[in-house]
């Protein structure tokens, strides 16, 4: 693969391409080994757009990575590998500390570092916390002993900022990217909105669903997020969590903080359909 078209969107100090640093990336955590063609490191939304657009035209596939701390081989490709640990840190606590605003590269428990002076802390508690960086926590559906359900990623994400393969970008915090999302995503939006109805129509499935992501469930797409929401670009942002960057390239996220000490798993409940709201 020529590295001059990745020239022309990264200067080539944020562009790998030596066989010892290709190496360096070939493995995460888990026992899977894939020597990519290049590692990349964007700064922005920009030149993220503009991999998606070089990753489209030259049938490469493109494949992000943050800690790169699970097990089962999401953060490694013999494709473009975008590295996001080191410029995508960036932390905005908001609310008093009851909601944080974070980009994909931050480490999860720095994240508790900076909630701590407001005795917060971030619901998800993998045991790899440590390492793991908050794009990972969200798209892989992280838990930990102590959330169990109802503090899991899936269930303190409140919004996520995205970019599609094709360039575009939405927020569910943005009210208008929900009409934007339906008319510009049309075919997108009628079929998100053709599963749901599917599933809805079928007790039997609709019980499975519900039954699944009531237990801990790290195993793939959020589908219980075509239960709990009934507008496309919802349903489509639940989708990401557990989605393992299959689907879409989280640029930001807002996430619902937790007490930090004692008794903060009684701040929030489970209903009887799964779902986890605070009080």
């Amino acid at each position: 693969m020529t590295t001059e078209g990745l020239k022309q969107i990264l200067p080539e100090e944020r562009i790998k391409t030596k066989l010892i640093d290709l190496v360096g990336y070939a493995s995460d955590a888990g026992f899977y080994h894939l020597i990519p063609k290049a590692v990349v490191q964007p700064v922005n939304e920009e030149e993220i757009i503009s991999l998606f657009q070089f990753s489209n035209n030259c049938k490469i596939p493109l494949v992000f990575r943050a800690g790169g701390t699970s097990l089962s081989g999401q953060s490694i490709t013999d494709g473009i590998l975008v590295d996001l640990g080191r410029f995508w840190n960036k932390i905005l606590i908001e609310n008093d500390g009851h909601t944080v605003r974070v980009q994909p590269g931050i480490i999860g428990a720095i994240v508790n570092v900076y909630l701590k002076k407001f005795n917060r802390k971030i619901g998800p508690d993998p045991s790899s916390i440590n390492s793991a960086m908050m794009g990972g926590i969200i798209s892989n559906n992280a838990s930990g002993m102590c959330c169990g359900v109802k503090h899991n990623s899936y269930h303190t994400t409140q919004f996520i900022r995205f970019i599609l393969p094709d360039g575009k970008s939405f927020s569910a915090e943005n009210s208008s990217d929900y009409d934007r999302f339906n008319k510009e995503c049309m075919f997108l939006a009628e079929e998100l909105i053709d599963i749901r109805e599917t599933i809805l129509s079928n007790h039997e499935l609709h019980e499975k669903i519900r039954g699944k992501y009531k237990t801990k469930n790290t195993v793939g797409y959020s589908l219980n997020a075509f239960l709990d929401y009934s507008e496309p670009l919802d349903i489509f942002s639940r989708l990401l969590v557990g989605g393992e960057g299959t689907l879409a390239f989280i640029s930001e996220a807002v996430l619902q903080t937790i007490p930090d000490g004692r008794g903060g798993s009684r701040n929030g409940r489970v209903d009887g359909q799964g779902r986890f709201t605070f009080n």
